[in-house]
């Protein structure tokens, strides 16, 4: 048996031979990132080996390629590719930039309609000092609902007192009776579950209002950036995992949210949980294997309501955890959501709507009629497989201008020194360069400008500077290289692909669309001159694009307050057509006429 000590926690964790660091990290609760999940693709999950070197095994092609010369001058190496092989202890040293972090993520979200009917009420009534009938027959007979389920009829009997009048409060769900309280300001918890994030919101659902709104990175990213990464590693290591740490997460946030308004999870009684279709699996821990392969079936596309408590969400033991219909295998309910939020069902003419993340969803909507898609745009725009991409964090780059001269501006999070960039300001940056000549259509820089920024990297690949490592936090140029152009080339070729395929499929052309919704963390932040210069957004008016943000926390926040948006939602998702892009006969065509940048674009 082996000890690894992780720093600087100090933690100390036992292992065995064969094991990778990153696989012992895992179990140890050390949460390094891992977006490609373990395929020494990304990067990211790089570890400095302080004592036990030759206890690991030696470093891998796919190291070198991966990280530069000068991490792997200074000991760095992948933590997926370090196997232990001897037995002999082991310290490593985990920086900041391979761990989760606290991450900046856009929370707020528009809903166009909102409507006022929630299923959970409050009626207040006052118990007779002498009772002479039956305690439930009294408060029957006190116009509310009629059916007691058991633990209301237990609390009932136990704050009865005959002699003593007694002011009660009965929360109702439906029409029944779920809890009996002498005082109590009933609350609801809307959740969207995201790949990268989970953003919460805490409401008082007497008044509508929300309290507090809180949020913080998905911790199942630990396990892969991406769905199909979580999806490779439930299949092979089970799907338990992944719940329980999605179900941690939202308890955090509850109770962060309960703490900051003064208020108790005991008076939590719905929690509204919208995403998509693998989270939506894993957070109920249903088995995903469907999911992962052809044609992508989920266990279930049917709205669902289950006590919160049989997930493990902590909150009123008499809680509900409803969750909205789905619509397929990679088009979950937070689509739906999105719909809810903006209203696109009631638009009289065509419109749009793009979820851009990690995962994108498009809808295309036009005479009632709605088809959808899902598109493998990648975590390029997340800042994942970009080489100096990273989080909206502290020291990341999220705007840049690029001047006529090749010089550059840029806005730091934090107003810190520079650590990376995030997706947003690589798409200004790529958009920058190919508006200025520094980089031509088919998105290759030009080496032959008069700029001291474009330049040859070691690898004798063109590569453009951000900022030179003497004004960086990481001791090292910020470069924008050949590679991360083109992974922006294929996200943005992706999502505009399934546009187009969609706009086709119901003859929408770009001039009758009268409105192209952008919801999503990266949509927020996300110059739309920049994307539509780059051809991630159709050559679309600017005056018609809304920019929605988080619009399906929105969308759950609106169902958490109304049983009539959710009856309308179950009737949109029915409404929707999928449509499954690697099996449409042009979407190759359409696919690689999508890389390059556009020929002309209407600012």
């Amino acid at each position: 048996m082996v000890i690894v000590s992780f720093m600087p926690e100090g933690k100390r964790v036992e292992a065995k031979i064969g094991e990778s660091l990153l696989e012992v990290a895992r179990r140890a609760g050390i949460d390094i990132i891992g977006p490609c999940n373990g395929k020494a693709l990304c990067g990211k999950c790089m570890v400095k080996i302080i004592v036990g070197s030759d206890s690991i095994s030696d470093l891998t092609s796919d190291e070198k390629i991966v990280l530069s010369s000068k991490k792997l001058n200074e000991g760095y190496r992948l933590s997926c590719r370090c196997k232990i092989v001897r037995e002999n202890a082991i310290s490593v040293f985990v920086p900041g930039e391979s761990r989760l972090g606290e991450y900046v993520v856009s929370v707020e979200g528009e809903v166009f309609e909102e409507r006022f009917d929630s299923v959970v009420q409050k009626v207040n009534v006052t118990l007779p000092a002498k009772v002479w009938g039956a305690l439930d027959e009294v408060v029957s007979s006190l116009s509310v609902p009629k059916r007691f389920n058991l633990h209301a009829l237990q609390k009932l009997s136990r704050i009865a007192d005959v002699g003593i009048e007694k002011k009660l409060s009965l929360i109702t769900y439906n029409d029944e009776i779920i809890d009996v309280r002498e005082n109590c300001r009933p609350l609801g918890f809307a959740v969207d579950v995201g790949t990268t994030k989970v953003v919460g919101y805490l409401v008082d659902l007497m008044s509508g209002k929300t309290l507090s709104t809180v949020s913080d990175i998905n911790p199942q990213i630990a396990y892969g950036e991406d769905v199909v990464s979580r999806l490779d590693y439930a299949l092979k290591e089970g799907v338990k995992a992944l719940q329980e740490k999605i179900i941690s997460c939202i308890n955090k946030l509850i109770n962060t949210a309960c703490d900051t308004t003064g208020s108790d999870v005991e008076d939590v009684y719905e929690v509204v949980a919208v995403g998509n279709t693998v989270m939506h699996h894993f957070l109920l821990c249903l088995e995903p294997k469907r999911l992962a392969y052809f044609p992508y079936t989920p266990t279930t596309r049917e709205p669902l309501c289950v006590m919160a408590k049989s997930v493990g969400i902590r909150a009123n033991a008499e809680a509900r955890l409803f969750m909205p219909p789905l619509i397929a295998g990679y088009i979950g309910s937070d689509v739906v959501a999105d719909i809810i939020a903006t209203n696109m069902q009631e638009d009289a003419d065509a419109a749009i709507l793009v979820d851009v993340g990690t995962n994108t969803e498009i809808v295309v909507k036009k005479d009632g009629k709605f088809v959808a898609c899902s598109t493998a745009s990648g975590p390029a725009f997340e800042g994942a497989h970009i080489t100096y991409g990273m989080r909206a964090t502290i020291g990341a780059i999220y705007r840049i201008e690029v001047m006529a001269n090749g010089e550059v501006s840029y806005s730091v999070i934090g107003n810190v020194k520079p650590r990376g960039m995030t997706g947003s300001a690589v798409v200004d940056l790529v958009a920058g360069l190919f508006t200025t000549g520094l980089m031509d259509k088919s998105g290759r820089l030009n080496t032959n400008v008069g700029t001291r920024r474009i330049r040859m990297n070691d690898r004798n690949y063109p590569e453009f500077v951000v900022e030179y490592k003497e004004n960086t936090a990481i001791g090292e140029d910020i470069v924008l290289t050949q590679k991360d152009i083109r992974e922006i080339q294929l996200a943005k070729a992706a999502i505009r692909t399934g546009m187009n395929i969609l706009m086709k499929k119901l003859q929408v052309d770009v001039s009758e669309a009268e409105r192209l919704y952008v919801a999503g963390t990266f949509g927020f932040f996300l110059n739309p001159i920049s994307a539509k210069i780059i051809g991630l957004y159709p050559n679309i008016d600017l005056s018609k694009i809304r920019i929605v943000g988080n619009a399906a926390g929105a969308g759950a926040r609106a169902m958490l307050l109304s049983k009539t948006l959710r009856d309308v939602a179950c009737n949109v998702a029915k409404k929707i057509e999928y449509v499954e892009l690697a099996a449409e006969p042009e979407f190759q065509k359409e696919f690689l006429e999508a890389i390059p940048m556009p020929e002309t674009c209407a600012i």
